[in-house]
């Protein structure tokens, strides 16, 4: 078994080392159960989040072992990354890898708790959407471009949102899957990198031309490209 933990943390080793065998046993907090495990812990004082990815069939196993890094190690490093580029996420604390016979099998992610309310239910599920706050996310969106970071999964769900005196602000989640590069990327890999936003058409209309006008675009072009990029991604995911 592999494991990394953050200099910060590494009076935690101990506990990190433990907690494959923790989940197994059901403990902790179990707050997702779905394609992935999310479970809260406490431990000297710190509230911690624990992400197992599934885990990998046979294919993948060898590609995670000797070609490409694993979601976990991914999650860990793009955790840096994000905050180098000013971009908050929740702060990383470890993550760690077992293998079986030699290959990755199962992946671990560790991090403090990021509080907040997931985008989708403040803008998706209300009908008259608070307007400050999707001009908020139509910036939050402008922030990342313009700091070379595609989010990989940039659906609203992954927006922590909190509220104070001075706005909204956002913590960053499922990172995993991210790509960067220095300054804009180019404007066919922003529209792309937004089609997963939602599927709620008029919201999704709203923020891309928020975003359009934040860019100084023609917000009526921007929008109907947008759409079209929507529609052939819908037809893809459905397909399959």
């Amino acid at each position: 078994m592999k494991i990394v933990v953050d200099g910060k943390y590494q009076y935690l080793a101990p506990f990190i080392a433990q907690l494959p065998h923790l989940l197994d046993e059901g403990r902790g907090e179990l707050v997702y159960d779905g394609r992935n495990q999310v479970a809260r812990f406490h431990e000297q004082g710190l509230v911690m989040m624990v992400k197992r990815f599934k885990r990998v069939n046979f294919i993948q196993q060898i590609v995670y072992s000797f070609f490409r890094k694993t979601k976990a190690e991914r999650a860990y490093l793009f955790a840096e990354e994000f905050a180098t580029r000013g971009i908050k996420t929740p702060q990383r604390v470890a993550y760690i890898e077992q293998k079986k016979n030699g290959l990755f099998t199962i992946g671990y992610f560790v991090s403090l708790e990021a509080v907040g309310t997931e985008g989708h239910l403040l803008l998706r599920e209300v009908k008259d959407y608070d307007s400050d706050l999707a001009e908020a996310v139509a910036r939050q969106m402008v922030l990342m471009h313009s700091r070379g970071i595609l989010h990989g999964d940039l659906n609203l769900s992954n927006f922590l949102c909190n509220h104070d005196n001075e706005g909204y602000h956002f913590t960053m989640i499922d990172i995993n899957r991210s790509h960067f590069c220095e300054g804009f990327p180019s404007d066919k890999e922003c529209l792309q990198n937004m089609v997963r936003l939602t599927h709620r058409r008029d919201l999704y209309e709203d923020l891309i031309r928020r975003y359009a006008l934040l860019r100084g675009w023609d917000a009526g072009s921007t929008i109907q490209k947008a759409v079209v990029l929507l529609d052939r991604f819908e037809q893809r995911r459905f397909h399959f």
